[in-house]
């Protein structure tokens, strides 16, 4: 039995070399990972997404001692003239970005400073790049006068007419960098800065693509690539320098900056605070979109993915398909909940305890609030929910008493309706008779989930509702492989200690996934997005509009819609609540829908929101979507809002009224004798 996880959570950013290309998992094709990277394109890019879909994997993928290592052997510069593409990655962290920060002690343009900095790291490594090739292109012939007398052109400073060759630059490089990390750190201490910059901005990173040019033959249309990663660690004035260099770097050299969705603090340059335009100095892909687009089919790379975990690991997993040269299947290694026949052979699987007098009397209790607490009232409401549940399997009790609600309208006689609904759950449950009323058919397809769950959760267990199955696991990852790796992690830990190989051997049971499930969104919640106060604020919302969504989720009239997406206008967030929801967003706690929502007045399109589904499991939520709950301005600042969160519970309450209640008046069903005008 394997006992090492393979599914340990790990940064990109920690993995060697050799571990990027050996945990690279293709997206399908060659042309979709082109797609999103553009290696040859000569307009830079923002490559955003939510914390762990790949970026910084994607970024280290296509730098240059990552390409080498997948060409072995072969001399630098026929892989720079097999790829087309020379890139250097850089991560923002790497910089330090915060040294950079202006003080009011040291008056310099910390800026600038920043800038060249900057331009210090990408350019040590393409010198770090260059020497390699040369090294390894013995029959190749290279000028370093000509790119040495090339680059001294645009840089000033004491050594540099010194350099005689390319190594002799990339340690005057090295000494430059340095000087200014030595500097600043005395700088913090005696409260005095003494710095030459050697280069103004843009003169050596971008002007080194001439001289790499002019150095050999070969590289005269090879583009250079700078890869920066993590953006968000660049405050908005040093996106400022960013952007310059993108703005300057037209024909020079392109950008691919990665960050999370909302990375991206300003467009501005240094340029007289011009601002750089999607579509013509960049581009902006989102990688989120499009692991989950139908070109990727995110289910079939999870399971490339998870096989890719194994190998990696040194498991060799074998077939678990009948048939032979079946590949591995993972979804194989995961007991599923069975929801045939109207899921009673689940609830007797798991040893739910089902009991029926709890949501009997809370109908009951709703009946007569509507009715009039009277003994004719009560005579009949024992009539109607006897025909809505005697006899019947449990989710479709529920679901009878559902739709009764539904379609209890004034005017409506109740028993007969009652009636009508138990006859057509009897065809529609019957194996003889193929029912004609498409609306019973279509409730079932809608509720039967959050039925089924609202069972769970009166069942006399511990485990609550339960999740399982390696396609629940995909669609709680919500396209993102870090969340997809979270979730299989806790799962390993879970059956390691029971003793349970389910890689190789039984199927993990549904007690044990649930319990992983619930681990996962714990870790997540608690762990994996404490950032300070802003992450502690944005946390509260979010509990705060999750408990909303699980009161409509068990109550006994849910909503149409599936209690995981809410829309509304964004005219109705205040300033508190806009900054709120930006950091719940920003944590990835909440994702925002791209086709929005069209109001069903004005026909403007409100924003649509959804909790992240890996979060879901915290409180009983599902984790598909389908419709929204629209909220109102005064309930959605009850969620966002500082200020109107003090009216949260009022407003949760009002709202489990309403879905809980019967409307009224409710036709009576005795008659009265019409009494005469006098």
């Amino acid at each position: 039995m394997v006992t090492d996880n393979p599914f340990t959570l790990a940064r990109a950013s920690d993995f060697t070399d050799k571990q990027i290309n050996s945990l690279w998992t293709d997206l399908g094709s060659a042309k979709i990972i082109n797609t999103i990277i553009e290696p040859t394109s000569k307009v830079s890019k923002f490559i955003l997404g939510g914390k762990g879909t790949g970026k910084t994997h994607l970024l280290r993928y296509y730098s240059y001692p990552v390409v080498r290592l997948r060409s072995q052997g072969e001399s630098g510069v026929s892989i720079l003239k097999k790829h087309k593409f020379l890139a250097i990655f850089l991560r923002a962290t790497g910089v330090d970005a915060t040294r950079f920060e202006a003080s009011s002690n040291i008056p310099i343009n910390w800026q600038q400073l920043f800038g060249v900095y900057l331009e210090l790291k990408l350019a040590e490594g393409v010198l770090d790049a260059l020497c390699d090739i040369r090294d390894t292109s013995t029959e190749e012939v290279f000028n370093d006068s000509n790119f040495l007398n090339e680059i001294k052109q645009s840089l000033f400073g004491d050594g540099i007419d010194n350099c005689q060759s390319i190594k002799d630059f990339r340690n005057w490089i090295i000494l430059q960098r340095r000087n200014i990390d030595e500097a600043v750190n005395d700088a913090a201490f005696s409260g005095n800065l003494e710095l030459k910059a050697p280069f103004s901005i843009g003169s050596l990173c971008l002007r080194i693509s001439k001289a790499m040019q002019k150095w050999n033959r070969e590289l005269e249309n090879i583009p250079l690539i700078y890869l920066i990663d993590e953006i968000e660690n660049f405050s908005s004035r040093q996106q400022q320098v960013v952007n310059t260099l993108i703005r300057y770097g037209e024909s020079l050299a392109t950008f691919r900056v990665t960050g999370r969705r909302y990375a991206v603090k300003t467009q501005a340059t240094l340029a007289d605070g011009e601002e750089n335009r999607e579509g013509a100095e960049f581009k902006t892909t989102y990688l989120d979109s499009i692991l989950l687009s139908d070109e990727i089919r995110f289910p079939d790379f999870a399971k490339r993915f998870v096989i890719k975990r194994l190998i990696s690991a040194g498991i060799s997993p074998r077939s678990n398909v009948v048939g032979p040269n079946e590949a591995f299947d993972p979804s194989l290694c995961f007991e599923e909940v069975q929801s045939s026949n109207f899921y009673v052979d689940a609830i007797s699987r798991l040893n739910l305890s089902v009991n029926e007098v709890s949501f009997r009397k809370s109908f009951e209790n709703a009946f007569m609030n509507a009715n009039g607490d009277n003994p004719e009232a009560a005579e009949l409401c024992y009539k109607v929910i006897n025909n809505l549940t005697l006899g019947l399997p449990i989710v479709i009790q529920k679901l009878n008493i559902l739709v009764f609600m539904k379609k209890m309208k004034k005017g409506v006689q109740p028993l007969p309706l009652s009636e009508t609904i138990r006859t057509d759950a009897d065809n529609f449950i019957s194996p003889t008779i193929k029912s004609t009323r498409n609306y019973y058919t279509n409730a079932y397809g809608h509720y039967a989930s959050d039925l089924f769950a609202q069972v769970c959760r009166e069942a006399n267990s511990n485990r609550g509702v339960v999740y399982a199955g390696f396609d629940s696991f995909v669609k709680m990852a919500s396209g993102n492989p870090r969340n997809l790796l979270i979730i299989l992690s806790k799962a390993f830990e879970i059956s390691t200690f029971r003793g349970i190989d389910f890689i190789s051997g039984q199927s993990l049971p549904i007690e044990f996934q649930t319990e992983a499930v619930m681990e996962a969104a714990r870790f997540m919640y608690e762990s994996d997005t404490n950032f300070g106060k802003d992450s502690d604020t944005a946390l509260a919302s979010v509990s705060r509009l999750a408990s909303i969504l699980r009161t409509a989720r068990f109550s006994m009239n849910i909503p149409e819609v599936s209690p995981l997406t809410f829309s509304f206008s964004d005219d109705d967030l205040t300033v508190s609540a806009k900054k709120i929801l930006q950091d719940a967003l920003n944590y990835s706690l909440i994702f925002e829908m791209n086709e929005g929502r069209p109001d069903r007045n004005s026909q403007k399109l409100n924003r649509k929101i959804q909790l992240n589904p890996l979060l879901a499991p915290k409180w009983s939520l599902p984790i598909s979507r389908r419709g929204d709950l629209s909220l109102n301005r005064e309930t959605l600042l009850s969620v966002f809002d500082l200020e109107g969160s003090n009216d949260f519970d009022r407003i949760l309450n009002k709202l489990d009224m309403k879905w809980n209640g019967i409307p009224k008046p409710v036709a009576r069903e005795v008659s009265t004798p019409q009494r005469s005008l006098f």
